[in-house]
This record gives C-alpha cells, sequence and structure tokens, in this order.
C-alpha cells in the first residue's frame, strides 16, 4: 500500500500583513478521504515554515523545505495549487522534491492546475499527475494503480469525477494536529469549515465554473457535527463556513439553522450568501445566534451586475438585497456587503451607480451593514479569463500582468492591476478609492458599535486608530 504526504506549499511573494495564515480545511478535507485508504501525512508549509515575500525569504523558506523533505519517506507527494497565488511555491516544492526522491510519484491538483494544466509540463518531468477538479476519487485511482503502473513516461493530465454527498467524509482533525500544536498553541481562532461542494451560478469573476455546477451538502445533521467537532478539537472563537454558496435549498437552510440554535454555540458563526438566499424566517433564527453574514452583492450597478453575469434581473437582485439588509438592521445581525470594484467593463458612471446606491444605504442610522470593497483579482479559469479577448475589444480592458503568478513580484498587486475600460485607465483606475475614501467616514459612524468593532477586527485594522475604537 503506497504512503502519501498531501502538501500545502505556500506562496511566494505574498505581502505578509494582507491576512492571517490559516489552517486549510479544504485540503484537509481531500486528506482525510485519502486516509481511508492509504497512509497519510498532512504538511502546510504556508504555516509550518513561512510564506516568503523577499528572495532573501524564498532562499532560506527552500532550504527549510528540503530539510522537512529529506526526513520524510513516502510513495507519493500530492501538492495543492489551490490557487494560482501558490504557483511559484508549488513548483519549486515540486522541484526539491524530485532531487531528493527521483523515483517517487508526483501529482498536483487545485484550481490553478485545473484552469492552467500545462503550466506543470516540463521537460524533465517533475509532475507526473495534473488533476483537474475535485481531487479525491483520481487521486485514489491514480494511488491504487501506483504499484503496479509505477511512474507514467510523460506528464498526464486526469480530469477528476465529482464526488457526491454520499462518499463525504469529516475531517479527521489529527491530520492537522502536529500543525495546530506548533503554531497555534492557544487554538486556531478562526476556523474554516466546508458544508456542501458545487454553485449553480456562473460568475464571470469566479474560478468555481472548473468544479461541478451541482450543489452537494452535507445532511444538516452531518454538517452540524462537522462544526461541533472543529470548533472543540482546535478551540475555535468562530467558525467561518467557507462554501461558494451556502444554503441553496431553503428546507436545507432552516433545518440547519435550528439545529445550529440548539447546539447554542459560543463563537462566532459566518457565511457568504446571496440577497436571494435569506427570508424573514432564516433572519429570525439567526437573530438567536452569534453570527456575521457576508453577501455576495460585488456591485451595486445594474450595467456592472449584467457583466459580471451575477444576474439577469439587476433591478430585483438589488431590491432583494435592500429588503435582506434592512431586515438584518431590524434584528441587530451584522452584515457585510462585498463589491468588486474595477472588475473588466467598470466605468465611472458604473462607479456613481454603484456608490450611489451605497450612498442610500449609508442614510440609516445604527446599521449593523458594512460595506467592504475590493479589487477586482485576475484569476485563469474564470470567464475573463478565457474571453479575455472579448473584455479587450469590447470595454477596452487592459490585463497589465495577464500571466502574474509567473512573476517575481507582489502577487496580490500583479494580479489585481488592470484598467478596467476606456474610461478608466491610468491613474483613472483608481478612482473607486478616491470615491469610496470620501465617503469612509459616514460608512463608520452610521454602525452600530457591535458592527463598527466587528468592521475593526475583520476587515478594516486603521479603523483601530478611531477613538471609537477604544471605547469598545
Amino acid at each position: 500500500m503506497p504512503s502519501m504526504l498531501l502538501v500545502y506549499p505556500s506562496s511566494y511573494n505574498y505581502p505578509t500583513a494582507w491576512d492571517k495564515v490559516k489552517i486549510k480545511s479544504s485540503q484537509l478535507l481531500l486528506a482525510s478521504y485519502l486516509a481511508q485508504f492509504f497512509p497519510v501525512e498532512y504538511a502546510d508549509f504556508e504555516i509550518s515554515i513561512a510564506r516568503p515575500a523577499s528572495n532573501v525569504q524564498t532562499k532560506r523558506f527552500e532550504r527549510k523545505v528540503r530539510e522537512y523533505l529529506a526526513t520524510r519517506r513516502f510513495d507519493i507527494l500530492a501538492l495543492s495549487c489551490w490557487t494560482s497565488l501558490s504557483y511559484k511555491a508549488t513548483i519549486a516544492v515540486a522541484r526539491i522534491a524530485r532531487e531528493l526522491y527521483p523515483n517517487c510519484l508526483m501529482v498536483v491538483g487545485g484550481y490553478h492546475p485545473s484552469a492552467r494544466p500545462g503550466d506543470f509540463f516540463s521537460k524533465d518531468r517533475i509532475i507526473d499527475y495534473v488533476i483537474r477538479g475535485e481531487g479525491e476519487l483520481a487521486l485514489r485511482d491514480i494511488a491504487q494503480s501506483f504499484p503496479t503502473a509505477g511512474r507514467p513516461v510523460e506528464t498526464k493530465i486526469v480530469d477528476s469525477p465529482t464526488l457526491y454527498p454520499e462518499q463525504f467524509v469529516g475531517i479527521n482533525w489529527e491530520l492537522s494536529d502536529p500543525i495546530v500544536r506548533d503554531a497555534f498553541p492557544d487554538g486556531v481562532g478562526d476556523l474554516a469549515i466546508y458544508l456542501s461542494r458545487g454553485c449553480p451560478f456562473s460568475c464571470s469573476f469566479c474560478m468555481e465554473s472548473l468544479k461541478d455546477h451541482h450543489w452537494r451538502p452535507y445532511s444538516p445533521a452531518a454538517a452540524i457535527e462537522q462544526i461541533q467537532l472543529g470548533a472543540e478539537h482546535n478551540r475555535a472563537y468562530a467558525i467561518a463556513i467557507g462554501d461558494a454558496c451556502f444554503g441553496v435549498r431553503p428546507s436545507w437552510r432552516k433545518e440547519f439553522f435550528r439545529r445550529l440554535i440548539d447546539l447554542k454555540p459560543s463563537y462566532w458563526i459566518t457565511f457568504e450568501t446571496r440577497p436571494e438566499y435569506l427570508d424573514e424566517e432564516d433572519i429570525k433564527l439567526l437573530s438567536q445566534l452569534k453570527v456575521a453574514i457576508e453577501i455576495g452583492l460585488e456591485s451595486c450597478s445594474p450595467t456592472m451586475l449584467r457583466i459580471m453575469n451575477k444576474t439577469r434581473t439587476p433591478d430585483k437582485f438589488l431590491a432583494s438585497f435592500r429588503k435582506m439588509s434592512r431586515l438584518l438592521n431590524d434584528y441587530g445581525i451584522i452584515h457585510v456587503a462585498n463589491l468588486i470594484l474595477n472588475h473588466p467593463g467598470e466605468t465611472q458612471q458604473t462607479l456613481e451607480e454603484s456608490f450611489g446606491f451605497v450612498d442610500e444605504e449609508s442614510k440609516i442610522n445604527q446599521s449593523s451593514l458594512i460595506w467592504a470593497c475590493h479589487d477586482y483579482m485576475h484569476f485563469p479559469g474564470s470567464d475573463i479569463d478565457w474571453r479575455q479577448e472579448f473584455y479587450e475589444q469590447e470595454y477596452g480592458t487592459v490585463f497589465l500582468h495577464p500571466n502574474w503568478w509567473h512573476e517575481d513580484e507582489d502577487i496580490l498587486g500583479t494580479s489585481r492591476n488592470i484598467y478596467p475600460s476606456r474610461d478608466l485607465t491610468g491613474e483613472r483606475a483608481r478612482l473607486w478609492r478616491q470615491m469610496y475614501n470620501e465617503r469612509e467616514r459616514r460608512l463608520k459612524d452610521c454602525l452600530t458599535d457591535a458592527a463598527f468593532k466587528f468592521g475593526a477586527d475583520s476587515f478594516f485594522p486603521r479603523w483601530r486608530d478611531d477613538s471609537r475604537f477604544g471605547t469598545l
């Protein structure tokens, strides 16, 4: 029976202050499934070694990787290149492993391999298999055949079958215990847990189109068990439900909320949903929990919502958001509206439409609504990636770093470095930031104390310098 080492490599040139390093529950789900059949060890080099942001740090990182791998024995190395942010680190770890273990079987999977399998082909054939899609079933088949088949004569692309709920397993948290003991002696704090797979929507900017679109959840009872085990085992103070599209089916959603209330969790629960997916019954149930809801609004411009393929009925979509937000305000539930600005096709007019909507909603005092604005990030595997030429011709979009994951620069900066339209080029591409900054004081002042503190703790560290923060 072959042994397997499953590794999350890390990311190169990723600003270390951008966000906290967290346990990768999605990779642990894969490891837990495979551990039913093979001896599996799990490693996260981003946590146990570093997220290198300079040449000096990168050299040290690679030395530490070599030292770690030299002490391990495995037949199969499975590398998780979760997104393009991890591409360069994945290639570096693969090359080191191949030098140390020329005969091991090496497999890579994740969103980036699904979108760009050719990035893992090389003359020296470092990688043996590139898995596209959800990796469990394909990696199991590859591992089972390895003792007799050996390494393939050339790098192969394998399309993995969809995993269905009857095949789901829970996370075996013991696989990450060595990491947690060393890196999180006081508990992991914020823990992401996935309760479903698949998203029925096809937003232009999203990589979920690389997977099966069918929504496939745990049963509500099994979902609650996953939350309870994860929180207790890791001493978490917040559980973030990481589903691409939470609670699509109303009956599932309401049963889950009732079971969650019965659990009486002391920790925060967060999840992301769409404006259409919470009704007043849901909101009444949620008011009994310590919960914060993120809403994938993405834009308040009807024009942009169509370009983003977020909805075919943008006016109805925005009306649904306004209704839901005001109900959430009535019940004092903190909620965050996520906006993606400078998406290809954005113009000054569409920005004015979005911020005009924001202005109307910020007239409400003692609001629980936090506005979180983000630059568009250009990821391979999205509709924009597949149809880049269309966006260039139709809107005049300029992708200044179309293959940023190959570059030795700040990968967050280069992934967001585009001119969205003929109207917003050069310095004008920063217009949305100026428009937001003009409103930030009002967006803070209209919040309840609880929402202001949540925003400062979770999204806007600079808000902690506000005198109001010190009184909370």
